[in-house]
């Protein structure tokens, strides 16, 4: 479970949110006007207003859906940057995508004493395999 802080100073665009210490953007996120601070752990919060009304013990936060929204933001990131990294690959040619994987010279050269050039003809084999024209 989370550690959630709203903090609201003001309106809700000088409000704070703090999830498992990470500041999230707070601007899409309400509360009531008379709530000054939510503070959340593990399975308990509470509540403290700015008018009087006494501060309120909570068991449940998912009225105010936290974190299912910062989750949701979180995994489209998430999505956004594995998706450019796939794009990025897409678009990489065969000769870039093998001179990623190929051994470096010395490793290369280490292979041809230890291993003969049939064994490091193996070696560099199998990448163009992978990565073939």
């Amino acid at each position: 479970m989370s550690k959630i802080i709203y903090l609201k100073d003001g309106d809700d665009s000088n409000s704070q949110l703090i999830i498992d210490g990470e500041q999230v953007d707070a601007t899409d996120y309400s509360v009531a006007s008379n709530i000054h601070v939510i503070q959340w752990e593990d399975s308990k919060g509470e509540i403290e207003y700015n008018d009087g009304t006494p501060n309120k013990t909570i068991t449940d936060i998912s009225s105010f859906d936290f974190e299912t929204k910062h989750a949701n933001e979180k995994k489209a990131i998430a999505d956004a940057e594995a998706k450019a990294i796939s794009d990025a690959e897409a678009s990489m040619t065969y000769a870039e995508k093998r001179a990623g994987e190929y051994p470096s010279i010395a490793d290369q050269l280490d292979d041809i004493y230890h291993n003969g050039v049939d064994g490091w003809k193996a070696t560099i084999k199998t990448v163009k395999d992978k990565y073939p024209k």
